[in-house]
């Protein structure tokens, strides 16, 4: 007996349904860090009251005295879910939810913010990857090249405290090394061993399209042991240098963070390009270095306020594996670097210099498990408050800042 054309029909839209039930198949993961640690941390006397300062930090008025203390840490403890859909033709969609948790509290990093990490839908095919969400930027992506004991932020250990900020003023504005939201996202496919990257996140700030705009883009270059990047970033309106320094040398009025007032005829551009590089000696042994150059300038402000602000860092390191051991140290150096006023008053950055030394050991206890013991130093020239504090008291002016701290992670 053979079947009718109904049958034939009902059996072949139940292969496609079948087909396409298989085809659209969604992977998800379950994945996490947990990263609670001890601290101890010791911070010297601050800057004396008279001491000779920088034209961007505000004069020392009272002398800050050092203190001591414990604290538990949960440095990077994250939890997230990604998933990918084979939707044919080559071409996936991706995605990711992660949110990062204090796992010796239990509450969340940033209050009333679920998934503060990087957060995306996106596509990838032939065409290379294409993302919308909230990203870490191509600058931060790119050039953070061998990370410490699995950290590439958010430790006191971190390269980007040294590379990526400022010695002075208290807010972020200035800072190179963020996550921003509203970020269009774009990766090349590899040729001969180069990528390019590119991302914008928009501002959104209300009447001023403008403001909080940044542009970030970058390429790579991997070829055996070694990997090279480098990197540019632009920040639009941000007034990283106004919104950092003594109120009669701003080029803005009033209010905090995006809601700040610049003043009519301002504008400001803030940029950083980094270069780094990583190469792997043997299969047990890297070596890092980086270097950077920010600057942060502001345009129309009268005779006297803020103009112009430039320096230079760089960080040098090493890792290597000794069978359940790891080892890894890293130096950084900010220079004080040089300012301008407008009008051609005198700008001093005296004092503006710092510097940060990391030792870290870890010993695996399994391929997810390891203890960790971590060691920072964190020293401020007179006018400098760089700062890799945690749970510790910020530095002020002048302080220097000393951390320990032992510890274990897991990954899932």
């Amino acid at each position: 007996m053979y079947p009718s054309k109904r049958m034939i029909g009902v059996g072949i839209a139940a292969s496609c349904a079948l087909a396409g039930a298989v085809h659209a198949q969604v992977s998800v993961t379950v994945y996490g860090k947990l990263y609670p640690q001890m601290t101890n941390y010791n911070s010297s006397d601050g800057s004396a009251v008279g001491t000779p300062v920088s034209t961007l930090v505000a004069p020392v008025t009272t002398q800050s005295r050092g203190t001591s203390g414990n604290v538990m840490e949960s440095s990077n403890s994250y939890i997230g879910f990604r998933g990918t859909e084979d939707i044919g033709g080559g071409l996936k969609t991706i995605f990711q939810l992660e949110g990062s948790f204090a796992i010796d509290s239990g509450a969340m990093s940033s209050p009333g913010v679920l998934f503060n990490r990087n957060t995306y839908l996106g596509l990838q095919g032939s065409f290379g990857r294409l993302r919308m969400g909230r990203i870490d930027t191509t600058y931060k992506n790119i050039t953070d090249t061998m990370g410490f004991m699995g950290l590439q932020s958010g430790n006191f250990v971190s390269a980007s405290n040294i590379l990526a900020q400022r010695g002075f003023g208290a807010t972020s504005a200035h800072r190179f090394h963020e996550r921003p939201s509203n970020t269009l996202d774009y990766r090349s496919p590899t040729f001969g061993g180069f990528t390019g990257y590119a991302g914008y996140s928009f501002g959104e700030v209300a009447g001023n399209s403008k403001r909080g705009g940044n542009l970030s883009v970058g390429v790579s270059y991997a070829s055996g042991p070694l990997y090279m990047a480098v990197a540019h970033e632009i920040h639009n309106q941000f007034y990283g240098g106004s919104r950092n320094i003594p109120t009669a040398l701003r080029n803005i009025t009033g209010g905090t963070g995006a809601t700040f007032v610049s003043n009519p005829g301002t504008d400001s551009k803030d940029t950083s390009t980094r270069i780094s590089t990583l190469y792997k000696i043997t299969d047990s042994t890297r070596v890092e270095a980086s270097f950077a150059v920010t600057k942060l300038s502001e345009t129309g402000g009268t005779v006297g306020k803020f103009q112009n602000y430039r320096h230079n860092t760089w960080l040098v390191g090493a890792e290597h594996k000794m069978a359940a051991w790891t080892f890894i140290g890293t130096y950084g150096q900010a220079g004080a670097g040089s300012c301008s006023l407008v009008g051609g008053v005198a700008c001093s950055t005296d004092g503006l210099n710092g510097s940060m030394l990391s030792l870290g050991t870890g010993y695996a206890l399994s391929k997810r498990t390891s203890l960790f013991a971590l060691f920072s130093n964190m020293n401020n020239g007179k006018s400098a408050s760089y700062s890799n504090a945690g749970e510790a008291p910020v530095p002020t002016t002048g302080q220097d800042l000393r951390q320990i701290a032992l510890g274990i992670v897991h990954t899932f």
